[in-house]
């Protein structure tokens, strides 16, 4: 029977993307997320967030698989699981994700908290899905 990719699924795929160099795609699987979080029954959602997924062996995924998780649980009005409050899940530094500096400005002020308190910052569109 098939279910919903897990946010656990999900850092698997990102994993590989990373560890085959397509950064692009590993973006685009973490901001997919969101859409098939929101098009799932609240009794998927819980399973598909509840656990904690390993390492990408990249921070800066890492945190964005937290960021993701946290932003569609609030957007649902769910208490987001512990995990995503882990300290491995937090950037030391800014990361502007479309690493264009004309881009920057827009991206301070339109990400949602729940990547701007973690030092990610997206474009207004990124999440937005058809």
């Amino acid at each position: 029977m098939w279910r919903e990719p897990s946010i656990s699924d999900i850092a698997d795929e990102v994993r590989q993307c990373l560890s085959s160099g397509d950064r692009a795609m590993a973006i685009r699987l973490a901001y997919r997320f969101v859409e098939r979080y929101d098009r799932s029954a609240p009794d998927v959602r819980e399973h598909m967030v509840s656990s904690a997924p390993d390492s990408t062996g990249n921070e800066r995924f890492d945190a964005l698989l937290a960021a993701v998780v946290e932003y569609s649980c609030a957007v649902h009005h769910v208490t987001p699981p512990r995990w995503v409050e882990h300290a491995s899940r937090f950037l030391p530094q800014f990361w502007f994700v479309a690493e264009l500096p004309l881009l920057e400005a827009e991206a301070l002020v339109s990400s949602p908290i729940s990547f701007a308190r973690r030092g990610i910052f997206i474009n207004s569109g990124d999440l937005s899905y058809a």
